[in-house]
């Protein structure tokens, strides 16, 4: 009778450190998402913000100057940190392209961060 309540108590602790990991586990994966959600948040917003201006019957006449402007004006409005640098006009084959190509980076916990890259292309033609 004592070797089963023995084998009992040892099978309970395990499963009691097991229940211990994985809601560390659990609580990492929930810290990550609401870390990084709000970069795919702020992505879509600039993203939206670009298609509006392409969508512009004066995106075509544009110079790189004017695209960084009217996007900066509508990012900095909604409080989107974001750097003017990372729009640049591309020239591939006789066709112009606006680029957007940036990286967020989001500090998890000491010394670990999360980057999330996001690249977009527009036609500028």
């Amino acid at each position: 009778m004592k070797a089963l309540r023995a084998s009992s108590a040892r099978a309970q602790r395990g499963s009691i450190y097991t229940t211990m990991i994985l809601v560390v586990l659990f609580g990492l994966v929930i810290l990550a998402t609401l870390k990084i959600v709000p970069a795919y948040i702020d992505d879509s917003a600039i993203n939206n913000t670009m298609e509006g201006i392409a969508e512009s019957a004066e995106f075509k006449t544009m110079d790189i100057a004017d695209v960084r402007s009217s996007l900066m004006r509508t990012l900095n409005t909604n409080r989107i940190d974001f750097q003017a640098s990372n729009v640049v006009l591309t020239r591939e084959g006789g066709s112009e392209y606006i680029d957007i190509n940036y990286e967020s980076r989001k500090s998890l916990f000491y010394n670990i961060d999360a980057v999330v890259k996001f690249q977009h292309r527009y036609e500028k033609n």
